[in-house]
């Protein structure tokens, strides 16, 4: 059975990643700043709770992980940069 995370260890995971990508990235980790706070604050108006912020975090990088995978996982001829001369 799984367990829920908690608000302590969701904020040590999503400081670790926002360290990691602010070493790499400045507008990279401003995007996931940005984009945790907006899908936090939406998936929690859709909570019978909406003080209950550990679902709503939890979501919310469960959402950005995605994003960020898809990102790194796309084709070649999507990356930015190579684009075709007109």
């Amino acid at each position: 059975m799984k367990t829920k995370p908690t608000l302590e260890q969701l904020a040590l995971v999503t400081d670790r990643m926002h360290a990691r990508l602010a070493a790499r990235n400045v507008v990279r980790a401003s995007w996931f700043d940005e984009t945790m706070t907006l899908m936090e604050a939406r998936f929690a108006e859709r909570l019978e709770d909406p003080h209950h912020l550990a679902s709503s975090r939890a979501a919310a990088l469960a959402f950005i992980k995605a994003a960020l995978h898809q990102w790194a996982t796309r084709p070649a001829h999507e990356a930015g940069g190579n684009h075709p001369p007109a």
